[in-house]
């Protein structure tokens, strides 16, 4: 094995030079990863800006249209099965408020 000396191959101040970079990337690293926030805080970003669409898709005034006709046909086709006026409506009210009684 040759004997390899530092004065030929290696500088003398590689050494340094090495803990620089690896200082610098730490430091960058640290920085970008505050900047971006915690993955929770992302997650969390995400979906208040889905419940705000969804907020706005169902503010649809032919969606809410639509869902009013939803909610009568099954009034009407529970009063059809058999169930009483009064009956229907806690079922249909029940439903809309997500109650599982």
């Amino acid at each position: 094995m040759p004997n390899l000396k530092r004065s030929r191959f290696i500088p003398k101040h590689a050494p340094s030079l090495a803990a620089l970079v690896a200082v610098y990337a730490l430091f960058t690293t640290s920085t970008q990863a505050q900047q971006m926030g915690s993955p929770l805080d992302f997650v969390n970003s995400q979906l208040a800006e889905q419940m705000k669409n969804q907020v706005r898709a169902m503010s649809d005034p032919d969606l809410i249209k639509a869902q009013a006709q939803l909610q009568r046909k099954y009034y009407d086709a529970l009063v059809e099965a058999g169930f009483s006026k009064e009956e229907a409506l806690k079922i249909i009210v029940a439903t809309a408020t997500g109650e599982n009684n």
